[in-house]
């Protein structure tokens, strides 16, 4: 008999766009291990990484953590995570990596949003609620 996965649904998710009918997203890949890295707890107490992390994107389609500003240094957070991916979904060794789609343009709230001071995107318009 297969193991099938259920999911726990309390409530939707609200979401950190400010105009839900104006964005664009890319789809990228995470590495497992940074994947790990990022995780916390989601509302049904499953490890995730949530929708609104702040993300550093390169043009190679692959996804790191962000970094604040320094003194010599600028941010490097140029996307921000759209849907929560969740950890148990993968497997370590068979999964190298995970498919994460991310905003590069649009309007956002700063007060939805994870580690929103590493963000530097001229394209994302940060609105404060």
């Amino acid at each position: 008999m297969p193991n099938l996965n259920t999911k726990k649904i309390l409530a939707p998710e609200k979401t950190f766009l400010a105009f839900p009918d104006h964005y664009v997203n890319v789809t990228a890949k995470i590495a497992y291990s940074v994947l790990k890295t990022f995780t916390t707890t989601d509302p049904a107490g499953n490890k995730a990484l949530l929708a609104g992390q702040v993300v550093a994107l390169a043009d190679d389609g692959t996804v790191t953590k962000s970094a604040a500003a320094a003194s010599s240094t600028k941010a490097t957070g140029n996307a921000i995570v759209f849907n929560t991916v969740k950890l148990n979904d993968y497997t370590e060794n068979t999964d190298d990596y995970v498919n994460v789609t991310v905003l590069v343009h649009g309007f956002v709230r700063k007060d939805r949003l994870k580690d929103a001071a590493n963000l530097d995107a001229p394209l994302i318009h940060v609105i404060a609620q």
